[in-house]
């Protein structure tokens, strides 16, 4: 090898070794820009103060499923603000009623792909249980509904449910496009105690129903016992949708 061979390989060494630590740099630059944007949240119960109930907050509303009849504490729900970032959802229902709460305010879910929220079940409807069609009333279920209004819509509720297979992909008795997947289950996570949880509803849609969803969404929480002629008795808190 001639002087003037090596001193280009030298050289060329050099800037290879450059370009390396460069792209390293650069990835680390990329890595801690990334780290340091903040994720997209989206907090669906931020109200801020206590409202009369059976009063909805902003784009919140009530919809009774069935029966149609019923009134007072056997349809109640209230939004409540207890001091700092500490305010919840109360709802409750009674033996001849069902009904639920929603955030009319639709959304892509491929844009807010994870839900996270608190809930606490203080009264589940006697024997209630969703895979027995006479007996299917929940008092914790907080859904997704997919393409929302009275016929169409497809809906992935999370249940706090008496017992059942937690995490398995159930089919409503009642409705073939209506889903579930048991969280909590009073047997094994004694009602009266806040829990916390956090899924990937994209991810969840995807697996109970075999696709992505095909529509805008929504978030509700449903509460019933009318089958079970009983009560039940739920709040929620920190309901936050996040964004990739």
């Amino acid at each position: 090898m001639t002087m003037r061979e090596s001193l280009i390989g030298r050289t060329l060494g050099r800037v290879v070794c450059v370009g390396i630590a460069l792209g390293m740099f650069s990835l680390v630059l990329v890595q801690e820009a990334r780290a340091q944007t903040p994720r997209k949240t989206w907090r669906l119960d931020d109200h801020k103060k206590t409202l009369s109930p059976g009063k909805a907050f902003g784009k919140w509303d009530m919809e009774k499923i069935a029966p149609v009849f019923g009134s007072g504490e056997q349809t109640f729900f209230q939004f409540v603000h207890d001091g700092e970032d500490k305010h919840y959802i109360h709802l409750k229902s009674g033996k001849n009623n069902s009904f639920s709460v929603g955030l009319g305010e639709k959304f892509e879910v491929k844009d807010w792909p994870e839900l996270e929220w608190e809930w606490r079940v203080t009264v589940l409807p006697t024997g209630g249980d969703v895979r027995v069609k006479e007996r299917d009333d929940q008092a914790g279920s907080i859904c997704l509904i997919v393409n929302p209004g009275l016929f169409g819509f497809k809906s992935m509720c999370y249940l706090w449910e008496n017992g059942g297979p937690k995490d398995k992909p159930l089919v409503s008795t009642k409705r073939e496009d209506s889903r579930y997947l048991i969280l909590r289950s009073k047997a094994e996570d004694g009602a009266g105690e806040w829990k916390k949880e956090k899924r990937n509803i994209l991810a969840d849609f995807k697996r109970v129903f075999g696709k992505d969803p095909d529509d805008t969404a929504i978030i509700g929480m449903q509460i019933d016992s009318d089958s079970t002629t009983s009560a039940g008795e739920v709040f929620y808190r920190n309901i936050v949708l996040h964004g990739p």
